[in-house]
C-alpha cells in the first residue's frame, strides 16, 4: 500500500534558483522533502528560505538536514578533494534515519557524485535513486576520462534519469543508463505566459541587444564584445546591455567603450532581480548567449518567452527549441558571432518569428506543462 506521504531526500545547491523553483512546484503535494546541500554556498537563496519557513495551508514540508548549518564553505571545499566522501557519508546516515522513498540528486558533479559515495547504503535502503542532469553535467564532463568513468558508475546505479535535452538523454544511455527516463522539460520549472506577456513591448519599442556576460570556464561573453567592435556603427543605434557579468567581461566592455564610444550598460551577476531581467528581455530585439557547453539555457528560454530573438551557441541544444526563428552559432569565433548578431537583428524585424517562439514556449515549457511532468517524478 502506497504511504500517505512521500519522503524525498533532495540533494542540491542551496543558493540555486533552479533547485528552489523545482521544489516549489510540489508545495501543494503530500511530500516531505529533506534537503541536503550538495556544494559550498555563501548564503541560502531567498526562495529556499521561504520554502523552509512554516506556512499555513502548504501541504508539502521542506526541512533542511540537521547538519546543514554546521557545514561551512571550507568543509565542503575540502570535501571536493576527497571525492565527495563527506557528502556520501551524510547521505548514508540520513538513509538510515530518514528512510526516504526517493533520493534525488539535482545536478551530477556534486549531488550525483555524493550519491555514488553512498552506493552501499542505498543498495540496502530500498530507496529509488533519481538524478537530474544540470547544464554541462554530461555534455561537457563526459569528455574527460576521470569524469566519464565516474558518470558510468553513477548512471549504472540510478533508477530514474532526467535531462533538459534529448541530446543528454542519448549521452546518458551511451554511458550505460538503462532505467526510466523522465519527460524532457526545463528543470527550473515552466513559465506563466499570461504574466510574462504583460511585460512585452511591441516591435517599434524594442531597441535593446542583450548579452549574457559570463566569461570563464565555458562562458564566452568576451567574443560578443569583440564582435560588437567589429560591427561598429551597425549596432550603434541599439541599447546594448551585458548582464550577469564577471569582472573580466566588465573590463573588456569598458575598453570597448573607450575605443569605440559605444554606450554599453553592464550588470554584475546577481545585480538584476529576476523580474527586472524579464522586463529587459521584454524590450529586447535580440538575446545573445555564448558558451562552449550548456544544457538548455534558461536565459534563452526566457528571452524566447519575452519576444527577444535568440542568438545561441548550439552547445546549449538550442536546435531542440528553434529552427528558423533564431540563430544557431556553430563556430565560436568573432566573425561568426558578429554575423549571427546581424542575422538576429534581421529576424527581429519580422514579428512572426517572435510569435512562433512564444508558441514554442507555450507548448513545451509552460508552467502547467512542466509541472505536470514534474509531478510524475515521485509517483
Amino acid at each position: 500500500m502506497k504511504p500517505e506521504r512521500i519522503r524525498v531526500l533532495a540533494i542540491g545547491m542551496f543558493d540555486s534558483v533552479h533547485f528552489c523553483r523545482w521544489l516549489k512546484q510540489f508545495s501543494d503535494q503530500q511530500i516531505d522533502f529533506l534537503l541536503v546541500p550538495s556544494s559550498p554556498h555563501r548564503k541560502r537563496h531567498s526562495m529556499l528560505m521561504e520554502l523552509i519557513a512554516p506556512k499555513q495551508g502548504r501541504m508539502a514540508k521542506y526541512t533542511t538536514a540537521p547538519f546543514s548549518n554546521l557545514l561551512s564553505i571550507p568543509v565542503w571545499v575540502l570535501d571536493q578533494f576527497f571525492s565527495k566522501r563527506l557528502l556520501g557519508l551524510a547521505i548514508s546516515l540520513l538513509l538510515r534515519n530518514y528512510k526516504p522513498d526517493y533520493v534525488h540528486g539535482l545536478e551530477l558533479q556534486n549531488a550525483g557524485y555524493g550519491i555514488l559515495r553512498a552506493r552501499d547504503a542505498l543498495a540496502k535502503s530500498g530507496s529509488k535513486v533519481i538524478v537530474t542532469n544540470y547544464g554541462s553535467d554530461i555534455f561537457w564532463f563526459s569528455r574527460f576520462e576521470r569524469h566519464r568513468s565516474t558518470l558510468k558508475r553513477l548512471l549504472g546505479m540510478v533508477d530514474i534519469y532526467a535531462a533538459e535535452c534529448e541530446r543528454d538523454v542519448k549521452l546518458a544511455m551511451g554511458l550505460g543508463f538503462s532505467g526510466k527516463v523522465m519527460k524532457v522539460v526545463p528543470n527550473a520549472g515552466g513559465y506563466d505566459l499570461s504574466q510574462l506577456e504583460k511585460l512585452w513591448r511591441p516591435p517599434n519599442l524594442r531597441s535593446t541587444l542583450i548579452v549574457k556576460g559570463y566569461h570563464g570556464w565555458v562562458g564566452r561573453a568576451k567574443l560578443a564584445v569583440d564582435a560588437l567592435e567589429l560591427l561598429g556603427d551597425r549596432v550603434s543605434t541599439l541599447d546594448i546591455v551585458f548582464y550577469s557579468c564577471n569582472w573580466s567581461t566588465i573590463r573588456a566592455v569598458r575598453r570597448l567603450t573607450r575605443r569605440t564610444g559605444l554606450p554599453i550598460k553592464t550588470y554584475k551577476k546577481g545585480e538584476l532581480q529576476h523580474f527586472e531581467l524579464l522586463e529587459l528581455f521584454g524590450r529586447a530585439k535580440v538575446y545573445v548567449g555564448l558558451s562552449l557547453s550548456d544544457g538548455i539555457s534558461t536565459s534563452m528560454l526566457e528571452a524566447m518567452a519575452m519576444g527577444a530573438i535568440p542568438v545561441q551557441t548550439v552547445t546549449a541544444c538550442c536546435d531542440e527549441w528553434f529552427d528558423q526563428t533564431g540563430v544557431k552559432v556553430e563556430d565560436l569565433n568573432v566573425a561568426s558571432v558578429a554575423d549571427a548578431i546581424l542575422q538576429g537583428i534581421e529576424l527581429a524585424n519580422d514579428p512572426s518569428n517572435r510569435n512562433i517562439n512564444r508558441e514554442t514556449i507555450r507548448s513545451k515549457a509552460s508552467e502547467e506543462y512542466v509541472r505536470d511532468a514534474a509531478l510524475e517524478f515521485y509517483r
